[in-house]
Parts: structure tokens; C-alpha cells; sequence
């Protein structure tokens, strides 16, 4: 399908779902003109005459750091079927040798100042983009800031690509075929040609082809090299601590002689056929950890026209909406005992590896035995959202939640660190992502986001969950023994669950507040300085000691810890595996009155957690906070000392969970030699073994919560730290 008619296309279907919104915007003229969104000022955007796009922002965090980047266009999509693998082959290339940099003296330059190579400098070749970067470089040395530029104006188009370099490579790339990226790289290798029917997606597999690594010529890669890596297919990303007017003309100066082709191809975007059957796609391999189902609705993307504007930002809010509130359902429904699925979540975003082609998508792993019920329980789930849509008090917790998270952000909006914005730069320019900025994006959404009601959700959910463009994917682990269900089974369950009468969901509402009899306030007994940590100490009346630092690392955050000595300790001899599974399960069952999964309803729209932990030697508490819920905080504290709660349900369910992750460890070749190393260096002591799914027959619940209150009965031998 040509470019143009893939984009009327797809702007005709779209509009169907961006209709909604007109109806929903607070200004009237929003309706009429949908306003485009800003590009955020404090960002220095540009683009030459050669086509080159270029962002700088001056950012302080960490301190005297920047990074570089530079991001292209072009991936593996942009390779014919005899340059299989040359994208990743190129950008392997970009660290042997350039015009300005012979061999590896880049590398040995930028590790000489301290740059390491795989944490500092690095880069990875997708399907449909290329990125390379250098990160938290001291900005305090100049020449090294105006080396890294010139590092990435080779590698736009100065990458030497010598023969003989070439030819050293080729062995390297075959180890890394050899190994095939593990489990996951192979089953990618099944999947896609089943989930892209006619879709070039379907053999673009960023490793290649063994077969081209092998024969190509160099001429070859040369001519993909400089018909691809061009500057209108190229950005550039500075962020950090820069004076921005210097370095916007240090990359005038640098970029602006590259020519651009007059003659150039076009950059082509494949798309991907929609599917009237569904398809199903199954998977396996012998390293393969886990059992995984993706359910996939096709739809076409957010066209480039509407990505850029209010009724664009406001689509993706309702879409995570809908995803968090579908994900608080598949959380309810793993609380209970024999869940289908031992995980399950749901997303809006690209279908798979694809830019061309999005899909309402829900993920879900499951035990061996249970992939058909994880399977219906999936499509049930789906059904019932296409069905009655969500309820308004569901949409309230998840609404306060995301609006609560644009709040925090914006308070916080002068402590985001470099590589946050990089990689939203990044984004934009491959994606076309917006920038908008946290302070217009935060007024926007708490002055329109009220103004959505549910019914705008469930009807832009209603849109995409249709009964075509249907793709099912299974992966696994391969084993003797193991039978996984053929397409035709998974189809049937499809087929017999749409089929069913599914009832609404049955919401359970909260309405009480976290603490219901909160406790008369005690005394602080003690007041010191402590002039080596610059910090006050407090003495509780009931012998707690609270420590309290002032910092200006966050402009809204306070962080706390608690410590006391003793942790499983005392029983960890004599009852080992209660002792060492206590921290996983202490906080299965909620707290005060609320589940795990009721918990965050009571906490909806509050930034503030708080939860125990216990080692062999100390039990803990970990938590944060906005200054304005401080008091939710300790609030979570004190339950966890005075009122822990046991959920039997729960407890199941985790058993039951559990036994799937550890069975599926046990099949692992490096879990087993893992083993032997601790068995060899600890001999049988059962506080150092890996804890087995045979174990879980010993877990007592009952023990477990008696040893918590027993360990957390005494809050004056804890030591609290709050900074911030």
C-alpha cells in the first residue's frame, strides 16, 4: 500500500475515536479549532538547511554532566532482503574508526576522561531507528564537549568503515548470532512471521541474516551507510549543563556543511495488514523462563496531524486511563485463590515492534497447565470493558491518580535528571512524541482532565476492541512432557468466550478513611544536634529514635527508613523456610482494613507509601512521600506496627504464584549451576539455599504473621531517618 493512501487511511478510521473529544474540551474554541499543543521553552529546537533537527536544554542535574545524542530514522525496516543484518552491522562499525577518530582511538579518548564504553557510550539499532549516545560527560572540559560533538558528526557521516575493520567485525557479529540474544531473540524469530502476515515487520529482525554477515561486500554496507545516514534523517540531543546559544552555533557550525542528496529515496514507513480471522502465534524454547500470553487488538496509529494537539494529549490520557483501570481489575482478580494468570496488565501502544500499527494489548503470564484459562479470562476481561465500559468511581480513583502524578511532576519539575529529557527528545524525534513541558502539561490536564467524563472512555475503548484484527501470541518454555494447546484450541476458547453472557463488574467501593481511630499524639522526650551529619535527633516517648536531615536533592520529596537489629534471626535455624519467605509474604494481606488491592484505592490521588521488611539481621521500613502527605506516610506506618492483616485468599494466591516462578527457575541451566557454586561454598546451610517449589509445602501463614508481630511489636528499638 503506498505512503499516502496507508495515511488517508488510516485518518479516516482514527477520526472515528478523536471525534469523541471534540465534545469533551472545557474552552469552547478547543471543539473548533483543536488547538496545537506548545513545544516546550525551555528547550532550544532547530533545523538546518540540510534537514537536520537539533535539541538543547540547559539542565543541572546531575551537576556539570551532559549528554549527547543522536538519533536516525532508520533501522533494519530500511534494509532490502541482501543487507539482512547491515543496520546492526553499521552501527558496530560507528566504534572502529571515523574521519576524525582512526581505529579506537574515539573509545580510548572517551575512556581516558572517564566515559565508559557500554554504560557511558553505547547504542542500539531497532527496526525503525538507530540511536548512539554518550552520557554524564563533565561538562567542566571543554575540549571534551567539543570532542563529543564531533564524535557525533562522524558518526552522521564520517564513519570510516576500512576493510579491515570490517572484516574483524564480521567475527564479532557471528558470536553474537551465535548466541542470539537468548530466548527471547528466538522467539521473536518464531512470532514475527506469524503475527505480520505480508508485512515486510516479518523478516527485519535487527541481527540479519548469518548468510549476508558472512558475504556482504564492503562497498555494500558503504552504499546503505551514506543512502540512510543523512542529515534529514538525523537529530541531534544536547542536555545538560551547556550555555545553549553557544552550543546551537557550535552545531551550526559543525552539521551545517553536510550535503543532503538531492536525488535521495524517500524514507519509507511499512505498514501492517489488518486481519479479519484472528491469528494465533505460538513459540518456544528450551531457555525460555516463562509462560506468556499477549492478546492484541489492531488499530491504526495516532496520525502525525492529530499527535500535536490538545484532542492527541487528551486521547493518550484516556487511553491510560482505561489501561490503569483495567490493570486494577487484573490486580483484584491475582488476589484470589487459583487465578488464571499468575500476572496480567494491560497497554495502548505500538503493536508489537511495529511504528505502523498500534493495538489495545493485554499481557498475562500463567502456569504450564493454565494457558487456556489465562486465555479466556483474558478475552472475558476485554469483553466486559467492550461491553459496559468502566464505572465512574473507577475512573475517579484512576483519574485522581494520573492527575496526582502531572502534580508531582511539576513540583519536583527543577530535579529532572538529564537523561529523562534526552530520551523524551529522543522520542520526539523518532515518534513524533510531543514536549510540551510539565508546566503547560500539568495546568492543562488539571484544568481539562475533570472535564472527561467515563462515558468518553468506554466509547474510545469500545472503538478499538473490535472483533477483527485479532492476534494471539503464546511463548514458553520447550520441554519433554510438555503439550502446549494447538491454534485451533486457543481459537475455540476466543470463539466460546466472546460467545458467553458476561455480567458487569461487581465493584467493591471504599469509603473509610485509613486510619479510623487514629491514636492521641505522644511526646518528643529529647531534642539533640548532630553536628557531623548536619542533623536533628529526636527521642520519642516510647524510645524511638527519629533523625531528621534537611535536603534540596527533590523540591517535594521525603524519604524515610527505619531499622531495628533482630530480623529472622532467631528462627531462621529451626524454621528456615518461614524464615526467609517472612518479607515476601508479611504484607500479602494488606493492612488496617484494606486488601493489597484495596490499599491503593484508599491512597488514590496521594503520594505516599510506606512498607516493611525484614533480612536475616534487621526488620525495616522504606518510604516516601509529597510533603503534603507526610501524614499518609506515618499513617501506613503505624498500621504496619499495630495492625497487620492476614488474607488467607491472598496468601493462597501467592503460594500458587509463586510455585509457577520458582518451577520455571528450576529448568534454567544457569539456576542450576547458581546451586552448585552456593552448595560448594555454604555446603547445606538451608538460610543460604535457594528456596525450591517443594518448599512452599512448608509455608505456614499462621507462623509467618506470628513471627512479624513478634519482631515488629517494639517501635522504640526502631531508628527512623527522614530526609528531604
Amino acid at each position: 500500500m503506498p505512503a499516502n493512501i496507508f495515511h488517508n487511511y488510516q485518518l479516516k478510521n482514527m477520526r472515528k475515536i478523536f471525534s469523541l473529544l471534540l465534545w469533551v474540551a472545557t474552552v469552547a474554541t478547543m471543539a473548533q479549532q483543536n488547538p496545537p499543543l506548545p513545544v516546550d521553552p525551555k528547550v532550544r529546537t532547530g533545523k538546518l538547511e540540510n534537514g537536520l533537527t537539533y535539541y538543547i536544554r540547559n539542565n543541572g542535574l546531575p551537576e556539570n554532566r551532559a549528554d549527547f545524542y543522536i538519533a536516525q530514522k532508520v533501522g533494519s525496516m530500511q534494509e532490502e532482503d541482501n543487507q539482512a543484518g547491515l543496520a546492526h552491522f553499521l552501527e558496530h562499525m560507528a566504534f572502529n574508526g571515523t574521519k576524525n577518530f582512526p581505529g579506537k582511538s574515539m573509545l580510548n579518548y572517551l575512556q581516558d576522561n572517564g566515559i565508559k564504553f557500554g554504560t557511558n557510550i553505547n547504542a542500539y539499532t531497532s527496526f525503525d531507528e538507530t540511536v548512539y549516545y554518550m552520557t554524564n560527560l563533565p561538562t567542566t572540559n571543554q575540549n571534551l564537549m567539543d570532542s563529543a560533538l564531533l564524535v557525533l558528526h562522524d558518526w552522521s557521516n564520517a564513519i570510516a568503515l576500512e576493510e579491515e575493520e570490517i572484516e574483524k567485525e564480521r567475527g564479532v557479529i557471528r558470536e553474537e548470532w551465535r548466541t542470539r540474544g537468548g530466548a527471547q531473540q528466538r522467539l521473536w524469530d518464531q512470532l514475527l512471521p506469524k503475527m505480520y502476515p505480508g508485512s515486510k515487520y516479518a523478516k527485519r529482525m535487527p541481527i540479519g541474516s548469518i548468510d549476508v554477515i558472512n558475504n556482504f561486500k564492503p562497498e555494500e554496507i558503504r552504499a546503505y551507510y551514506h543512502k540512510w545516514y543523512r542529515p534529514d534523517l538525523q537529530g541531534i540531543i544536547v542536555v545538560g549543563n551547556v550555555n545553549v546559544d553557544e552550543m546551537e552555533q557550535k552545531i551550526k557550525a559543525l552539521f551545517s556543511p553536510i550535503a543532503l542528496d538531492p536525488e535521495r529515496p524517500t524514507r519509507e514507513y511499512y505498514p501492517v495488514p489488518d486481519n479479519k480471522e484472528p491469528i494465533v502465534a505460538i513459540a518456544t524454547d528450551t531457555e525460555a523462563r516463562n509462560t506468556s500470553i499477549m492478546m492484541f487488538n489492531k488499530h491504526d496509529p495516532m496520525p502525525e496531524e492529530l499527535k500535536n494537539t490538545q484532542a492527541g494529549y487528551l486521547t493518550q490520557y484516556i487511553l491510560n486511563a482505561a489501561a490503569s483501570m483495567m490493570n486494577q481489575r487484573f490486580a483484584e482478580m491475582i488476589q484470589k485463590p487459583d487465578a488464571p494468570f499468575t500476572s496480567a496488565y494491560a497497554y495502548d501502544g505500538d503493536y508489537f515492534v511495529a511504528k505502523t500499527k498500534d493495538a489495545w494489548t493485554v499481557v498475562a503470564g500463567s502456569a504450564e497447565d493454565k494457558i487456556k484459562d489465562a486465555l479466556a479470562a483474558m478475552v472475558r476481561e476485554t469483553e466486559r470493558v467492550k461491553q459496559y465500559g468502566f464505572t465512574a468511581s473507577e475512573y475517579e480513583v484512576a483519574r485522581t491518580n494520573i492527575l496526582k502524578g502531572y502534580e508531582d511532576a511539576y513540583n519536583n519539575r527543577d530535579k529532572q535528571r538529564n537523561s529523562a529529557y534526552s530520551q523524551e527528545y529522543v522520542r520526539a524525534f523518532t515518534d513524533g512524541e510531543p514536549f510540551p513541558g510539565i508546566e503547560f502539561e500539568y495546568q492543562f490536564m488539571q484544568a481539562v482532565a475533570p472535564n472527561i467524563p467515563v462515558e468518553a472512555v468506554n466509547q474510545t475503548i469500545k472503538q478499538l476492541i473490535s472483533d477483527e484484527n485479532i492476534v494471539i501470541s503464546v511463548t514458553g518454555p520447550q520441554k519433554e512432557g510438555l503439550v502446549y494447546p494447538a491454534e485451533e484450541e486457543l481459537l475455540a476458547v476466543l470463539t466460546a468466550v466472546k460467545a458467553e453472557t458476561i455480567e458487569p463488574y461487581a465493584e467493591q467501593v471504599i469509603d473509610e478513611p485509613l486510619v479510623p481511630s487514629p491514636p492521641a499524639p505522644g511526646k518528643i522526650t529529647k531534642e539533640e544536634k548532630d553536628l557531623a551529619m548536619d542533623a536533628t535527633v529526636w527521642t520519642l516517648q516510647n524510645g524511638m529514635k527519629v533523625i531528621l536531615k534537611n535536603t534540596d536533592f527533590k523540591d517535594d520529596e521525603i524519604r524515610m527508613t527505619g531499622t531495628s537489629a533482630g530480623g529472622y534471626s532467631p528462627y531462621a535455624v529451626q524454621d528456615p523456610v518461614n524464615s526467609k519467605m517472612m518479607n515476601a509474604v508479611m504484607r500479602v494481606g494488606g493492612v488496617g482494613n484494606f486488601s493489597a488491592t484495596d490499599l491503593p484505592k484508599v491512597l488514590a490521588g496521594k503520594t505516599a507509601s510506606a512498607s516493611p521488611g525484614i533480612s536475616l539481621t534487621t526488620q525495616d521500613f522504606n518510604g516516601s512521600s509529597s510533603i503534603k502527605d507526610f501524614e499518609t506516610m506515618l499513617q501506613l506506618v503505624y498500621l504496619y506496627f499495630t495492625a497487620p492483616r492476614k488474607d488467607s485468599d491472598a496468601f493462597q494466591s501467592f503460594v500458587q504464584r509463586t510455585e509457577t516462578q520458582l518451577k520455571n527457575q528450576e529448568a534454567e541451566p544457569m539456576v542450576a549451576f547458581s546451586d552448585s557454586i552456593t552448595a560448594a561454598l555454604y555446603g547445606d546451610n538451608p538460610l543460604t539455599a535457594r528456596t525450591k517449589a517443594a518448599d512452599l509445602k512448608q509455608l505456614n501463614y499462621d507462623r509467618i504473621m506470628e513471627m512479624y508481630q513478634q519482631q515488629f511489636s517494639n517501635p522504640g528499638s526502631f531508628v527512623f531517618t527522614f530526609v528531604g
